[in-house]
């Protein structure tokens, strides 16, 4: 997958990181220990196949194909509609991980609609999938013969002071301080330019921070750090907080039932996740991705995706 990402971490973190994460990552002798013992991912594994659910598997519903244009829909209008990519390049490059490269072969016509600010795809079977940009909530996949999302769309006000005149993190202006004299500046440049390298990398973005000031910072052509890019799992964060002020505000609590209506029925066993649970990533449903060890593409469209399409 190739995707756009807005690093913030720091260079010498980052090293000790990766380091960490090879060894962590390497088995005894590569694919097992030479006793015959289980490695440490097959163990990891045997382990959740054990803790797994014995119930039925319902994979999400329709066809996995749609879903692959309703994906490649939303991707495609995102980056040309909101980053302001051009669609050959979004086509080519942008957001495998619900579009996937070979399936995106399958689509017979493509059309930007620039007056609607919305993408037409037509599948083999005159099948069209439409994503089309809702205000302040961005690209949204429209149901199938539809023209309109099913909820009424809501304007945003920041509740921010202007950026241009606020110190940074929570604005642009930076302070007028000379580079780290304890850090070898002509390094970290060098390392910004490496995150850079080589360009089939197609990184777009790459800040590196040091105990709460930027010694680096840089951008592909055409990327400025006002270009809205695809955030992907680090909206987890932003939920997360979201949620935590919400909860502070007193119009939730951690620990309740998650405010889903469809799960409050008298014999739905889902009204006993909390929101807590789901905070935690253990809810208990069963959620299928694409990587997964065992993942089967025969089992129909992955749940993990399905949630983005």
């Amino acid at each position: 997958m190739v995707k756009y990402f807005m690093s913030r971490a720091t260079v010498p973190a980052f090293c000790i990181f990766l380091s960490m994460f090879t060894l962590a990552c390497q088995g005894p002798s590569g694919e097992g220990s030479p006793d015959g013992e289980m490695s440490q991912r097959e163990a990891m594994l045997a382990r959740a196949i054990e803790l797994e659910f014995d119930t039925e598997y319902v994979p999400p519903p329709g066809d996995a194909l749609v879903h692959h244009a309703s994906g490649f829909a939303k991707i495609l209008c995102s980056g040309v509609f909101i980053t302001g990519l051009d669609a050959d390049f979004v086509a080519e490059n942008i957001g495998y991980f619900t579009a996937a490269y070979d399936q995106r072969a399958n689509v017979v016509d493509r059309v930007i609609d620039w007056d609607n600010k919305a993408v037409h795809l037509t599948l083999p079977d005159g099948v069209v999938r439409t994503a089309k940009v809702v205000g302040d909530q961005g690209c949204v996949t429209l149901p199938i013969g539809e023209d309109s999302v099913h909820f009424t769309p809501v304007d945003v006000e920041s509740a921010l002071p202007d950026p241009a005149t606020t110190p940074w993190p929570m604005g642009d202006v930076l302070p007028d301080e000379p580079f780290p004299s304890e850090l070898d500046e002509e390094k970290v440049s060098a390392a910004v330019a490496a995150a850079f390298e080589p360009a089939e990398g197609m990184t777009a973005a790459f800040v590196v921070t040091w105990k709460g000031q930027i010694i680096g910072e840089s951008y592909r052509d055409g990327i400025t750090m006002h270009t809205p890019l695809e955030s992907w799992s680090m909206g987890k964060s932003l939920t997360a907080t979201l949620m935590g002020v919400l909860i502070e505000q007193g119009v939730y609590d951690l620990w309740q039932s998650a405010p889903v209506p469809e799960w409050q029925g008298e014999d739905d066993p889902r009204a006993e996740i909390r929101i807590a649970d789901i905070m935690r990533m253990s809810s208990g449903l069963r959620f299928r991705n694409a990587g997964d060890p065992d993942f089967d593409p025969a089992l129909g469209y992955p749940d993990h995706l399905y949630v983005y399409t």
